[in-house]
């Protein structure tokens, strides 16, 4: 083992804390010594004039704050005894920069050591997050270094499973192909295997409501849901589904205001604008009654007569939306398959969605939210309960 582990290259810890990492004792749900850590961590980013430069390292310094995670451990509190697994292995996303911090946290506060592989993809905020963890680590929480390990290394399948040999519980965050090529790697008989899939998302907007809000404010955070990541997040919409008697009306104001605002703020790389083409070439091959609108390669909408059931087949990203106008919220229905992870929405409908999933069975579907809120961190993600998932309980019969 202490051989495989020469070929890793460290960006918190080291080679003796990952061998010594089996004999780190676990901590209780939510523990102090997490807590502290996780807010002095926070504390550390607010005052990073680096990390103000990015606002998904702000929004997650602001997730760990100490009164924030109390608030949250109190949906947990039970006379029930609740403690770390022990090792968390997880496989970060190799296009949502914060999210192997975010990943953390969940093991963390849950009461386990960590051990995080990052791609080889370069991002300022892993550096900073990573900079600030080592700092703290260094000299404010030395007995929490031998929790946390975050790594990079080449593809290599003798790390993989040497990794998973020592892990009481595996995250694996990316597409599916990914998950598969890390599930090649035998987990043991006890060891709790999570893998966070490829998965869309869709926006529901009612127009008539959405008429009586602020169109800025609104396209605002509707460019925070999905141009902020590129559409790479899961929870990014990828089809807009309009309701309501007004559609043709509110659908220009949404649009054009949107438009405004990803031509001031959004940089596209030029390769996107041909994908954008070959998406649509792809899309209408098979559906020759779409209609593609836009009027620059920054904001393209694909126009559906119909909601395909195969429609997501052809999602795009940087910009790329389906759009569909329905007559009754029913018609959504073939759209949430298992692989709809987020529904945001504008207007007065959020029951109702939520009663069509519910009487329906609706096998889709994990979270509910209002536009803006697509990218919020929350300690249930995939339908998942990862406190209770993540820790184990001491029963008492």
């Amino acid at each position: 083992m202490q051989q495989v582990f020469n070929d890793i290259r460290y960006l918190v810890g080291n080679k003796e804390i990952l061998e010594q990492m089996e004999k780190t004792q676990v901590l209780p749900l939510f523990s102090e010594k997490a807590l502290n850590f996780l807010d002095c961590l926070s504390r550390r980013l607010m005052c990073s004039n680096k990390a103000k430069k990015y606002p998904d390292v702000i929004a997650y310094a602001f997730w760990i704050r100490r009164a924030s995670l109390e608030k949250i451990s109190m949906q947990y509190k039970t006379k029930d005894q609740k403690l770390g697994r022990g090792i968390a292995f997880q496989i970060a996303p190799s296009n949502i920069p914060v999210q192997f911090a975010v990943s953390m946290t969940y093991a963390l506060t849950a009461g386990n050591a960590s051990i995080i592989r990052i791609s080889d993809k370069e991002f300022e905020q892993v550096d900073i997050i990573c900079e600030g963890i080592r700092s703290i680590l260094c000299d404010t929480y030395p007995e929490m270094a031998s929790y946390i390990c975050v790594i990079r290394y080449q593809h290599n399948d003798k790390i993989t499973q040497s990794l998973t040999d020592l892990c009481d519980i595996r995250m694996i965050w990316g597409g599916n192909h990914t998950i598969a090529a890390i599930r090649k790697a035998t987990i043991n008989a006890r060891c709790i295997d999570l893998g966070f899939a490829d998965r869309y998302s869709i926006a529901v907007i009612n127009a008539d409501d959405y008429l009586e809000e602020d169109a800025v404010l609104l396209a605002n955070d509707f460019y925070n849901d999905t141009y902020f990541s590129d559409q790479n997040a899961c929870s990014s919409p990828r089809l807009v589904i309009w309701i309501g008697n007004r559609i043709s009306k509110a659908k220009e104001l949404f649009w054009d205001t949107l438009g405004d605002i990803v031509s001031r703020k959004y940089l596209m790389e030029s390769i996107c604008s041909s994908e954008k083409l070959l998406k649509t070439a792809i899309c209408a091959a098979k559906h020759p009654g779409i209609r593609e609108i836009k009027k620059d390669n920054l904001l393209v909408r694909i126009e559906l007569p119909s909601l395909y059931d195969d429609i997501m087949d052809f999602k795009g990203n940087c910009g790329y939306f389906f759009e569909c106008s329905i007559d009754n919220l029913q018609d959504i229905i073939p759209i949430m398959k298992k692989n709809c992870q987020t529904i945001t929405y504008i207007g007065k409908i959020e029951e109702k969605l939520r009663k069509i999933i519910n009487d329906n069975g609706v096998k889709g579907v994990d979270r509910i939210v209002p536009v803006g809120h697509a990218a919020d961190i929350a300690f249930v993600w995939d339908g998942l309960d990862l406190p209770n998932i993540l820790s184990r309980q001491i029963g008492n019969s």
